[in-house]
């Protein structure tokens, strides 16, 4: 019995947990966020509390989903950012695990940036991963899946008028094996 108590402890440690890599983020990653609003972000979670901070420019951030895989924080009102843990078959850094991070900025007219990250948060190449569509995008990563959403934006102003038709931008679902895919 003791056996399998440990053989179950030891395959739980294995696993890294969002969580934790958030906690270990360098601080120059998103830099008015300190060690210590991350911890107070999980610590507010965990005590099924409004995660809520003051950022080090005075302002709210608010961790709105954590997940064993996935977190969601809005920064301010214009800048939000997403981190997914992505499972490798190839190790990166001795680890069968990378991050995925999208930064999200703007209000009416928003654009993204996807990174990825080794879980000793070493910048790894977006060609290895991704191959995104010129021009502006957002990105949205998957909550309960391992998913990217891709959407074009392809109108920089709102129609002027009412008789002026309004683009729809088609969104892409990506799926995750071992790198971002398109199944369709």
């Amino acid at each position: 019995m003791l056996f399998f108590f440990l053989c179950g402890v030891l395959t739980t440690s294995a696993q890294t947990l969002i969580r934790d890599v958030f906690k270990q983020m360098p601080d120059s990653i998103v830099p008015y966020l300190t060690a210590n609003n991350r911890l107070d972000f999980i610590d507010f979670i965990d005590s099924n509390m409004k995660a809520e901070v003051t950022n080090s420019l005075g302002g709210k951030s608010e961790l709105v989903k954590l997940t064993d895989s996935y977190l969601n924080l809005v920064l301010n009102a214009s800048a939000s950012l997403q981190m997914r843990l992505l499972d490798v078959t190839e190790p990166v850094d001795s680890a069968s695990q990378i991050i995925c991070f999208v930064r999200t900025f703007g209000t009416d007219i928003q654009e993204s940036i996807v990174d990825f990250y080794s879980l000793k948060w070493k910048p790894l190449p977006l060609s290895g991963y991704l191959k995104l569509p010129a021009g502006m995008f957002v990105a949205t990563l998957g909550d309960e899946a391992a998913t990217l959403t891709i959407t074009p934006v392809t109108r920089l102003d709102p129609p002027a008028n009412e008789e002026q038709k309004e683009i729809i931008e088609k969104s892409t679902i990506l799926k995750w094996k071992n790198k971002f895919v398109n199944d369709n």
